[in-house]
């Protein structure tokens, strides 16, 4: 019986010469610079959001809204950012009013 060696299952890779230019990398790089070029004003608002969910000092924020929690931090003196506010009362959506664990059940 002749012995089977693991790299004999596996197709034979070539390897690019340093001459030789790789199409895939360079197409994935463009792709990815121009997606980066323009940031959206939404992102920028839920990350200020998720910042203000995982600040441990305004209390948990499981089962209440981030604007219920942001009136209870106020109420107990401990100054929750003006902007987490102005961002909940601007925006409905549930993805901006409900904690960053919204889909996990307690």
């Amino acid at each position: 019986m002749a012995s089977k060696q693991i790299t004999n299952s596996f197709p034979i890779v070539k390897k690019a010469t340093p001459g030789q230019k790789n199409v895939k990398d360079s197409g994935h790089l463009a792709s990815t610079s121009t997606s980066d070029q323009h940031p959206v004003d939404l992102t920028d608002d839920l990350e200020i959001l998720k910042n203000f969910d995982l600040t441990l000092e305004f209390g948990p924020c499981t089962g209440i809204t981030r604007l219920e929690r942001w009136e209870r931090a106020q109420k107990h003196g401990l100054n929750p950012p003006d902007d987490v506010k102005d961002i909940l009362l601007k925006n409905t959506d549930e993805d901006y009013q409900k904690c960053l664990w919204k889909d996990y059940e307690i």
